[in-house]
C-alpha cells in the first residue's frame, strides 16, 4: 500500500472550503467550486512529479451531477483531524480502503486563503485541469486560474440534501436487493431495511442470515434488502466503525473497477466464472448467485467485478445458479438428505444362527448379535456386518 500515491490523497484534500479553518471529523462529498465536478476515488495507484509538472491522475475521476453521488461509495471521503504543528493543522483522509498515512506515510496540511481551503504541496496547487463544460474532468497541477483550485466539501447527513442511499440493482421474485461493499459503517434509516450475509454455500443454495446489529461495520460485504425502489427512501446513516463482521461470512467485496487502468491489479478485479458468483436473477425468476453478465472490456476482453459490490467465492461442485435460502430452509434440505439416505438402505436377511458385529450409527459397538437379537433392537439405523441397515 505504501506507494507514492499523491494523486489519490492529495487531489481530494483541497476540498474543505465550506467550513471554518478547523474541519470537524466526518464523511464528506467534494466538488470543485468552478466546474461543479465531484471527486470520485476510483483507484489507489498514481504519482505526481512536482519537478517535471506531470501527474498520473487516473485514480481520481471528476464528474458533474449531484444525483450520481447519492448511491456511489466512491464519492465518500472521511476526514480525521490528527494534530497541529507550526505549519498548521494536519489530517488523515480515508476512502475506498486506504488513507493518506498508509499511502504516502505522511499526514496532509490544508492551506486556507480567501475563504477556501486548498492544498499547498511543494509550491504547487492541485486543481480541476479541465476548463471546458464537459461532464468529466481531470486533476491538474497549478496550470490554470485560481478559481479551479477551490474545492467545496459538504458533510454527508441522512437528514440533509447530502444523504447516501441504496439503489436496488437486483429485483427478483418481489424482492429488491443490492450487493454492497464500502469503506464506511452504517445504520439503517428505514427500519424495514434488512442486511444479510452468506453463512454457508451449498450446491442447493446460499444460506443467508440477517445482521440485526444497529451498526454494520465498514468493509463487511453484505446484501441489502429494501422495500422501496428509490435511493432517497433507502437512506443510510454513515458511521465510523471498523469492528469485525460475522466470522462465518462467505461474501467477499471489491472497491475498484477503474477502466482507465486495465493493467493495474489493484484497480480492477478480474471475474472468474469457475470460482465466483454474483448476486442476480436466476433463470426461474428467483434471486440468487449467478454467473456474471457484465460485458467484457473491449481492450482486455475480460470481465471485471463491479466496484463497491459483494460477491461469492464458490467451489467446483457449485452450479452456475444457486438461490438464496434461509437457515430454516437449509435445515430442511439437510433433513431431507438424511431421510433420502435412510430410505435408500434396504433390509438385509441374516442367518438366524450366525452372530454378527453390530454398531450404532454413532459408532458404538453393541457386540455380536444373532438375528433374533437384532430384530429386538430399537428402531433406527445400524451398521451390521459392515452394511447400513434400517430396523423398523
Amino acid at each position: 500500500m505504501k506507494r507514492f500515491l499523491l494523486t489519490l490523497v492529495l487531489a481530494v484534500v483541497p476540498f474543505f472550503m465550506s467550513v471554518a479553518a478547523d474541519v470537524e471529523d466526518g464523511y464528506y462529498r467534494v466538488h470543485n467550486y468552478k466546474t461543479k465536478r465531484y471527486v470520485y476515488v476510483c483507484d489507489n495507484t498514481g504519482k505526481v512529479d512536482y519537478v517535471a509538472l506531470t501527474a498520473d491522475m487516473g485514480a481520481i475521476q471528476l464528474w458533474k451531477g449531484h444525483d450520481r453521488t447519492y448511491s456511489d461509495p466512491a464519492s465518500i471521503i472521511y476526514l480525521k483531524r490528527i494534530g497541529e504543528t507550526s505549519g498548521g493543522t494536519y489530517y488523515n483522509l480515508y476512502s475506498q480502503g486506504t488513507n493518506v498515512k498508509q499511502i504516502i506515510d505522511h499526514y496532509v496540511f490544508l492551506h486556507y486563503t480567501s475563504g477556501y481551503y486548498q492544498l499547498y504541496a511543494e509550491g504547487k496547487y492541485l486543481c480541476d485541469g479541465e476548463t471546458s463544460s464537459s461532464e468529466d474532468g481531470s486533476m491538474g497541477i497549478d496550470k490554470i486560474a485560481d478559481a479551479y483550485r477551490r474545492w467545496i466539501a459538504d458533510k454527508v447527513d441522512s437528514n440533509t440534501d447530502e444523504w447516501f442511499g441504496i439503489t436496488p440493482t437486483v429485483n427478483a421474485d418481489g424482492r429488491k436487493l443490492h450487493p454492497f461493499y464500502a469503506d464506511f459503517g452504517f445504520s439503517r434509516v428505514p427500519q424495514d431495511m434488512k442486511v444479510w450475509y452468506v453463512k454457508a454455500v451449498d450446491k442447493e443454495g446460499a444460506v443467508i442470515k440477517e445482521i440485526t446489529d444497529n451498526i454494520i461495520p465498514a468493509r463487511v460485504p453484505v446484501i441489502i434488502e429494501c422495500t422501496q425502489e428509490n435511493a432517497s427512501d433507502n437512506r443510510l446513516d454513515l458511521k465510523y466503525s471498523y469492528d469485525a463482521g460475522p466470522k462465518d461470512n462467505k461474501l467477499s467485496g471489491v472497491f475498484f473497477n477503474n477502466r482507465y487502468r486495465p493493467s493495474s491489479p489493484d484497480a480492477r478485479k478480474v471475474y472468474d466464472a469457475s470460482t465466483m458468483r454474483v448476486l442476480g436473477v436466476m433463470s426461474d425468476g428467483r434471486p440468487g448467485f449467478v454467473l456474471s453478465t457484465v460485458t467484457p472490456d473491449t481492450k482486455t476482453k475480460k470481465q471485471y467485478l463491479e466496484a463497491n459490490k459483494s460477491y461469492l467465492i464458490v467451489g467446483p461442485d457449485i452450479p452456475d445458479e444457486i438461490p438464496l435460502i434461509t437457515e430454516a430452509e437449509y435445515e430442511e434440505i439437510l433433513a431431507r438428505r438424511i431421510e433420502d439416505s435412510i430410505a435408500a438402505v434396504t433390509p438385509v436377511a441374516f442367518d438366524r444362527y450366525v452372530a454378527l458385529d453390530v454398531y450404532m450409527i454413532s459408532g458404538r459397538n453393541l457386540g455380536k448379535l444373532t438375528r433374533e437379537e437384532i430384530q429386538q433392537l430399537p428402531a433406527g439405523v445400524y451398521i451390521i456386518d459392515n452394511r447400513k441397515v434400517v430396523i423398523k
